[in-house]
């Protein structure tokens, strides 16, 4: 009966500890990534030919690559909170902005190409 008890004892631990672990992974993902809508608009009324966004984060200014694209004319990513330029590119035009995400706070960025 002890041998039982003891088993039982270490399932239930361990079982509390995957648990555990899993909340606070779930609450990490949830308050350091975002929704940040990506719009592009021409007189005010979204694109309907193709575009490509690239997104750079501020704070990295040695780095220039972009932390995330899109290949459509609009789109969601998912960000940490932070400083950013989003860049639109559409045919022969190319045009950008910064904009901050902030912690628990979607956001929608919309960039007029004309």
């Amino acid at each position: 009966m002890a041998l039982c008890s003891y088993q039982s004892y270490h399932c239930i631990r361990k079982t509390t500890a995957i648990v555990m672990g899993m909340i606070v992974l779930l609450m990490a993902s949830t308050a350091s990534a975002n929704r940040v809508t990506l719009v592009a608009t021409v007189n005010n009324q979204i694109i309907l030919s193709p575009a490509n966004w690239s997104i750079f984060k501020l704070s990295d200014k040695e780095l220039q690559e972009p932390i995330a694209t899109l290949p459509r004319l609009t789109g969601t990513v998912h960000l940490p909170a932070g400083q950013y330029r989003a860049t639109v590119k559409q045919k022969h035009i190319t045009k950008q902005t910064e904009f901050r995400v902030e912690s628990n706070t979607d956001r929608t960025v919309t960039i007029a190409l004309d």
